[in-house]
């Protein structure tokens, strides 16, 4: 592996395609000095480097927009979408560059894409930049989901550059590196339908299969064959996330991954209890992408991208893999789910249920109860259960807790092997927004240190090694299931 830069290998694909995909664009330099926040080392392996040998200043510099690697032909990225429900033609990358395409020493391709770049032909009337909170939080939460199982791009590097950006207020700016094979979104091809560009959707859809999907090109209806695979990897993906308690909060079109990953972290959380109409974006006010809407979003959203494709394919296969959707999804959502409570996705779906239920009404921190039943510490877990709030009965709970352990006592030989099991899917950690708050008010302080000491904490997530009691605790009821701003 490499300690600098510069022997990293570019290929650029998708620079490779006609011009009116992408603007050609190079980072503005950022006036002050800046300083590396954080370096993930996982990531920095996958793309080849050494990260303990790495030249950070060098690593710097290519963020800030002071050095251009060679091979690296930076772009921005056009494509549509639809927001908040209406479409928008004028989107694209504002604020983020991809400096290139990476093909590590394995022979596999990573697209590396800079956030807070400076201003491109699709900023409209943003700045460009970004900010140390919004970086931070998709620094960490995108690792931390990786690390639970769910899909999602990956973050190399966080710089804080000294710049003063102005959001709601004046914030300390900030750049982030981001790593995924693909950025591709449905907004993409919504943008040449709508445009009634059939040549640049056909050239669109035959790099999509190349490039993502090479075992569909020898397919009958190869674009049919790849809204069925983006259609059950995206089903798959909002499934864990209901599993887990994720809320994205900007479940548009444009921020929708082909590859059906986790993409552009803005205000996203974590339930910190059960709520399953919470709202994570301040700015949603209809409660659009509200945390129990989400499968029915992300179904709205995949109608949009099958809309975009009916010029490629039938528009009657089209609508029968769409009505497919929900049986997928459910497949999906009842088998995690289950899996965490270590019983049957079909036979115990009344059980979990009442699970749901009881967490609910009892406004219970969930992952806690939940850590607690997989340690074996079940008089604990009912104790919290039943001091969540006045909306359960203890004999509910007492009722609930004596199914669940008639059940598990069948599937597992002993209560040793039970805890080995459902400890490996329940984490004892998340990233909970007043813990990334606390590493975001410290680096915004010069200290970086928390950023970093999360990180390591996030990447064991279902182990209580290297954790600190403050890692695992409830929010105080202040902080709990707050609304976030989007703006970064």
């Amino acid at each position: 592996m490499s300690s600098t830069l510069d022997s990293l290998t570019f290929s650029n694909r998708y620079g490779q395609l006609p011009e009116h995909f992408y603007q050609r664009k190079s980072p503005q330099p950022l006036k002050k000095p800046a300083t590396l926040v954080a370096l993930n080392p996982d990531v920095a392996s996958l793309l080849g480097i050494n990260p303990y040998e790495l030249d950070q200043e060098q690593l710097t510099n290519w963020m800030t927009g002071h050095l251009q690697l060679k091979g690296s032909e930076p772009l921005a990225m056009k494509y549509a979408g639809h927001q908040f429900g209406h479409y928008n033609p004028d989107l694209g990358d504002g604020r983020g560059l991809l400096l290139g395409e990476i093909t590590n020493p394995q022979g596999q391709h990573w697209e590396v894409h800079l956030k807070g770049g400076g201003q491109t032909a699709f900023s409209r009337f943003g700045d460009g930049r970004a900010v140390l909170r919004s970086s931070i939080r998709e620094f960490l939460g995108s690792e931390a989901l990786h690390y639970l199982g769910i899909p999602t791009t990956r973050a190399l590097a966080v710089t804080v550059t000294g710049e003063a950006i102005r959001r709601e207020q004046l914030e300390p700016g900030a750049t982030l590196l981001r790593v995924t094979p693909s950025h591709l979104r449905f907004g993409h091809f919504e943008h040449f339908y709508y445009r009634q560009d059939q040549e640049g959707l056909k050239i669109l859809l035959d790099f999509s299969l190349a490039n993502l999907y090479p075992h569909l090109l020898d397919h009958p209806d190869p674009a049919l064959a790849l809204f069925d695979e983006v259609q059950e990897r995206t089903a798959y993906l909002v499934a864990l996330w209901q599993a887990y308690g994720f809320c994205h909060g900007v479940l548009n079109t444009d921020n929708m991954s082909l590859l059906g990953e986790t993409l552009d972290y803005g205000p996203f959380a974590f339930l910190d209890f059960y709520q399953p109409g919470y709202v994570g974006n301040h700015s949603d006010d209809q409660g659009r992408y509200a945390f129990d809407r989400q499968p029915e979003i992300v179904h709205w959203n995949l109608t949009c991208l099958a809309q975009a494709l009916s010029g490629l394919t039938s528009a009657d296969g089209l609508k029968a893999s769409l009505n497919r959707f929900p049986e997928i999804f459910q497949k999906h959502y009842r088998q995690s789910l289950a899996k965490r409570l270590g019983v049957s996705p079909v036979a115990d779906w009344p059980l979990l249920q009442g699970f749901l239920g009881l967490c609910e009404n009892s406004r219970v921190d969930w992952t806690r109860f939940l850590r607690l039943l997989a340690e074996g510490r079940l008089q604990a877990a009912e104790t919290l259960l039943k001091a969540g709030g006045p909306g359960v009965t203890a004999q509910q709970v007492e009722a609930w807790m004596a199914s669940w352990q008639k059940k598990v006592d069948t599937y597992f030989a002993n209560p040793q092997e039970r805890c080995r099991e459902l400890e490996a899917v329940n984490p004892c950690v998340l990233p909970r927004t007043h813990r990334l708050q606390q590493a975001i008010t410290a680096a915004e302080e010069g200290d970086f240190s928390e950023v970093n000491r999360m990180l390591a904490v996030f990447r064991q997530p279902f182990t209580q090694d290297g954790k600190q009691p403050q890692d695992q605790e409830s929010p105080p009821a202040h902080q709990q299931c707050l609304p976030l701003s989007c703006s970064s």
